[in-house]
């Protein structure tokens, strides 16, 4: 009988033990992964004094700090696709800072700006430009961006105020070309046509759209040429683009033969124009949303019409033992392309 109560006590006290475990453990587990993420999480202490010194003089964004982030920045931090959504085109993205730190730049101190710590490379793993992106900047580039914190963090006055307007210009052309000799040869070799142009030899808009979308137009159109290019795009940040075009010109051909000199003849003629028209049409849609792979869709139609030159002569009756005199084709054709583009960096800035 008291071998029996024992093992009943035992048992019991088992499954007490088994109960408070039960509870206790996942407790204990969670504990010790929250402190394991708090730790892994804690942001590494940096030594100020490791950092550049910054510069004395007073900074000029736009002639000393905006070209070392076009130059090393823009590619990873600009307004399409920023890492870790963190933009430094504008004050406003900049100050606010990116997903992982709210500090990454702090007006007035630039030993506490986690941007300083970065390009100072003093984090591991953080060094920015990540190697294969850029060069690292240098001690006096380091010091400009400190200073210029130091200093307010202050933007040109079109770029702080964020000034959207529309902007347009045009560049206009007229020309004369005159040619002594073959016209024809000289068409081919530069790949104009002789006499009087007049045109736009570029043409560019850019038409704010919205809060942050932007349409811009460009391209060109020389009239005597035949030589035509327009170009739409409109994008917005964060989100993607949409582009479509249509561009023509015109390739030359001599239409002169070859020359035998016992024949004592001047070099055979087919007296025709041989040119091409060549062109080509495109719609592409892109969507650049942050931290998504970018993905392109689009199609695009090439065309050629029109006579060129052969490759090989022909016999001519006053050299029959030479092909020497000038031949051509008819040329006709079409190219139809869907394009399916997916990228996407796992790893960088």
């Amino acid at each position: 009988m008291m071998r029996d109560r024992l093992s009943m006590k035992q048992t019991y006290n088992s499954n007490r033990v088994s109960r408070v475990a039960s509870r206790v453990l996942p407790f204990c587990i969670a504990l010790v992964s929250f402190v394991g993420r708090t730790l892994a999480a804690a942001p590494p202490e940096v030594d100020a004094g490791k950092l550049p010194p910054p510069a004395r003089s007073p900074v000029e964004f736009d002639r000393e700090v905006k070209p070392i982030f076009e130059k090393s920045c823009f590619r990873c931090h600009g307004p399409e696709r920023p890492k870790s959504h963190f933009r430094l085109d504008n004050r406003e993205s900049a100050l606010k800072g990116g997903e992982n730190n709210k500090d990454d730049i702090v007006p007035g101190d630039s030993a506490k700006s986690k941007l300083i710590h970065y390009v100072a490379r003093l984090v591991e793993d953080m060094e920015m430009p990540p190697a294969g992106k850029g060069e690292a900047l240098t001690p006096e580039q380091v010091g400009v961006l400190r200073a210029w914190i130091d200093q307010g963090a202050k933007w040109s006055v079109g770029a702080e105020t964020a000034v959207r307007e529309t902007q347009f210009s045009i560049t206009p052309t007229a020309r004369w070309i005159g040619v002594s000799g073959n016209a024809q040869k000289f068409r081919e070799d530069w790949g104009v046509k002789e006499g009087f142009t007049a045109g736009y030899e570029h043409f560019e808009m850019s038409q704010p759209i919205g809060k942050e979308a932007v349409l811009q137009v460009d391209g060109r159109a020389l009239f005597d040429q035949k030589d035509y290019r327009v170009a739409l795009t409109l994008s917005e940040p964060d989100l993607g683009f949409v582009r479509a075009g249509y561009e023509t010109y015109r390739r030359y051909f001599n239409d002169t033969g070859g020359y035998y000199a016992p024949s004592h003849q001047a070099p055979l003629s087919l007296d025709r124009d041989l040119h091409e028209d060549i062109g080509k049409a495109w719609f592409d849609v892109g969507l650049t949303l942050p931290d998504w792979p970018k993905l392109v869709v689009g199609y695009e139609y090439q065309l050629k019409e029109g006579n060129e030159s052969t490759l090989q002569w022909g016999p001519s009756s006053a050299a029959a033992a030479r092909n020497i005199a000038p031949a051509y084709k008819q040329v006709d054709e079409s190219a139809q392309i869907i394009k399916l583009d997916a990228s996407h960096e796992l790893a960088g800035c």
